[in-house]
């Protein structure tokens, strides 16, 4: 019979493949059999927690700390549990209980730091709590870090990167983590020579590093070397094949060449295209549920500001649709099947890498909605881990003049730096309940824009229904 350890890292290993519901199955079994043990009650709820099961998550979180466990780590996964169940006065108290134990944890620093940021879009109440650690840990390098991604993340660039440039008077030791650090910030904030000055040494440290692969190729075409970009790109194409961003990258450096093979790709008459959502089953007609679905959403869009890591500025995020309670929010997986079936039965196939991949279905990978403010925008972006990418027009600022395309969706603009720089190609123009489908290795975004009225979409990723 299997030891508790065994069936432990069997369940972690579902749970590494994105297995979730096994890898909870595999959870609930072990609690089965050592139903006081704490570490186990906290896999269950953690495992829980990742899957979005929020409610069930903070069940056995709770359960955990009530029966002694007082590890940060539980309360951390009750805090995010909290936070998706949209109680967020009790996640920051939870956040808040897992600093207490252990103020350096800067996984938990960060955690909270991003909660006070989406509730209050106030980064100095946000860095409240690390200063606090930074100053009864000076010498603590990952607070130092984590401090600066803060700053970066609420929108100073040139913060971040002067913060950690600050790192080398402190004596700190420059690896491999500080190295890619620096220049992710000094990409970030312009300064493109510095950038692929640590791009080469953390490549020499590395070379088979994709993460620093794909960091030299940012930093080459920031500088404009799109020659020696392109053989770093081809093996991780060839390696990645799949990877979405690398398809990007290589497109971005054809572009900047003018070659003509980046057409092909980013063919934006044939692989852009638009189509009304679909009537949910319990509602009359789909314009009926896009009102419905509107009123849900905006009854639960809490936030004032952005998450970090993300596209998007000046807005908030709902994630998890298909999992949340509010029936007319869950019933957007059915609402999107019409367009993505729609894009799939008319995309045909073919040798891109688009159209390789098309096998006639799809499953729905990840679905979240956005609400924008005035002057609220994406920054341009690709879904690495997609196939099919897609956004959805609820509620837009209508244009002021016959050029306005505020708050338009646009395609073709890089998300990173390149030299000369590059401008968008296409602008799509909102149109309520109607899904845009694309490619999710195109570059996309949105105009920023100056109005009262609150841009609203939902949008999703999908993957080939029979993965290859």
């Amino acid at each position: 019979m299997a030891t508790l350890s065994e069936l432990t890292q069997h369940a972690n290993s579902l749970k590494a493949a994105g297995r979730m519901d096994e890898a909870i199955a595999a959870f609930r079994a072990i609690v089965e059999i050592a139903p006081t043990n704490l570490a186990v009650m906290h896999n269950l709820a953690g495992a829980l927690g990742d899957a979005d099961r929020h409610k069930e998550a903070i069940d056995w979180a709770q359960r955990a700390i009530n029966a002694g466990i007082q590890a940060p780590e539980t309360w951390r996964v009750l805090g995010k549990a909290l936070a998706g169940d949209e109680r967020l006065e009790e996640a920051k108290q939870a956040f808040q209980r897992a600093i207490e134990l252990r103020p350096n944890d800067a996984v938990v620093q960060k955690d909270y730091a991003q909660l006070i940021w989406m509730m209050t879009a106030d980064r100095a109440l946000a860095l409240v709590k690390i200063n606090s650690a930074i100053a009864a840990f000076p010498q603590d390098m990952e607070l130092r870090m984590v401090r600066a991604q803060i700053i970066g993340q609420t929108g100073d660039a040139r913060g971040e990167y002067e913060e950690i440039l600050a790192f080398t008077k402190m004596g700190a030791d420059f690896n491999l983590h500080l190295e890619m650090a620096t220049l992710n910030a000094a990409l970030a904030a312009g300064e493109f020579i510095a950038a692929l000055r640590h791009a080469r040494a953390a490549y020499a440290k590395e070379p088979h590093n994709p993460l620093i692969r794909q960091a030299l190729c940012r930093s080459l075409l920031a500088v404009g070397e799109p020659l020696e970009a392109l053989r770093e790109i081809g093996r991780l194409r060839a390696q990645y094949p799949l990877d979405q961003l690398y398809i990007a990258l290589q497109a971005t450096a054809w572009r900047m060449l003018e070659d003509e093979r980046y057409h092909a790709v980013f063919d934006y008459k044939r692989f852009v295209a638009g189509f009304p959502l679909a009537c949910p089953p319990g509602w009359r007609s789909a314009e009926q549920y896009v009102d419905d679905l509107i009123e849900a959403l905006d009854r639960h869009h809490h936030y004032k500001s952005h998450p970090f890591g993300q596209s998007v500025r000046n807005g908030s995020q709902l994630q998890s649709l298909n999992a949340h309670a509010d029936p007319a929010i869950r019933a957007v997986t059915e609402a999107v099947r019409g367009p993505i079936q729609s894009y799939i039965d008319q995309l045909g196939v073919g040798t891109d890498p688009l159209r390789i991949r098309n096998r006639g279905g799809y499953r729905l990978f990840s679905i979240w909605s956005i609400a924008l403010k005035s002057s609220g925008y994406h920054v341009d972006h690709v879904h690495p881990q997609g196939w099919l990418s897609s956004a959805c027009h609820l509620r837009f600022p209508e244009p002021k003049t016959e050029n306005d395309k505020s708050g338009w969706l646009k395609f073709g603009e890089p998300g990173i730096p390149t030299t000369p720089s590059l401008d968008p190609e296409l602008f799509v123009r909102p149109q309520k309940g109607v899904m845009v489908v694309f490619p999710s290795y195109m570059w996309h975004g949105t105009a920023p824009f100056s109005a009262a009225t609150t841009r609203l979409t939902i949008a999703g990723d999908s993957l080939p229904a029979q993965p290859i």
